[in-house]
């Protein structure tokens, strides 16, 4: 079923900041779908791949112009990056570089939309389908709408995991044997294993569950930092989006005045910290496809 809610201009930003919500279970509060976040991933991937189908009949030989210029010096920025951090070579890492930076960017831009916007643009398509009169920030059924994917804890951490899993994947490739080892034997097992000392080399067997549990948490750390941080900033972003707004409905002339040109000013700070987001998870996702491709030490 679909969760439906009434906006008012006292709930407006806590109304704002709940999902347009498909529960798959209503005994299990995981069991849910957040509908707008899949709609906007979907609508922007869909916008990239066919970007890229008419940027490629586009293409012409020599020096490029217009959008094809600005792309190469995308691409040739991003292949820069990933050239001077990558100790080896792997066609398939500046691609992925380009499309996670691209994607982040996307979907961190939209934040620039005015707050109630989308919310409201949703309040008139429910009031139209259900037959409802649409009253601008009156009592009225709708479905929420989030803005902004990446303020969905779940894509930042969905990103984030298939990162952790692809390092995974290239560890246990490339160097299965010290992947393993440094599983169990690191940091500490392996000074004890090398002890002449039977009593010492016992103790070094001992405390492998120990180094296990730290690898764990290492390696663990990578997705979750991933995440929290793609997470973090671009929700309090938008709270702060939101509480501008809040001056702009309900406040005065001078209120309005002062709201509008904070809001401006606080949207072009905004951009920068999404820019800012897309390209350090851009990087921290080529340092650590990098440690996975570090040749082994002996």
């Amino acid at each position: 079923m679909f969760e439906l809610a009434d906006q008012s201009g006292s709930d407006g930003i806590a109304s704002h900041l709940q999902y347009w919500t498909y529960v798959v279970d209503e005994s299990n509060p995981f069991m849910q779908i957040h509908v707008d976040t899949m709609i906007l991933t979907v609508t922007i991937a869909t916008l990239m791949v066919g970007f890229g189908v008419w940027l490629k009949g586009k293409i012409v030989e020599g020096a490029p112009e217009g959008v094809q210029n600005f792309m190469e010096t995308i691409v040739g920025f991003i292949n820069d990056t990933v050239n001077d951090n990558f100790p080896v070579h792997n066609p398939m890492i500046a691609p992925l570089a380009f499309t996670i930076f691209i994607f982040i960017l996307l979907c961190n831009t939209l934040d620039i939309l005015p707050a109630y916007l989308i919310g409201y643009t949703a309040s008139l398509i429910s009031a139209i389908g259900s037959g409802h009169e649409f009253v601008w920030g009156g009592h009225m059924p709708s479905f929420h709408m989030r803005p902004v994917p990446t303020n969905d804890l779940n894509l930042p951490a969905a990103m984030g995991v298939s990162v952790f899993l692809l390092v995974l994947y290239y560890e246990f490739k490339l160097k299965p044997v010290h992947f393993c080892k440094e599983l169990l034997l690191q940091p500490f097992a392996s000074l004890l294993l090398d002890a002449r000392n039977p009593i010492v080399k016992f103790l070094g067997v001992l405390i492998i569950p120990v180094n296990l549990i730290l690898k764990l948490v290492e390696e663990i750390a990578k997705p979750l930092s991933l995440s929290f941080r793609l997470f973090g900033n671009m929700f309090a972003g938008e709270v702060i989006f939101l509480l501008i707004a809040s001056l702009l409905l309900g406040g005065g002339v001078v209120a309005t005045t002062a709201g509008f040109f904070v809001g401006l000013g606080w949207s072009f700070f905004h951009l920068f910290i999404g820019l800012l987001q897309a390209f350090i998870f851009m990087i921290l996702t080529v340092v650590y496809l990098s440690l996975a491709h570090q040749p082994a030490e002996h």
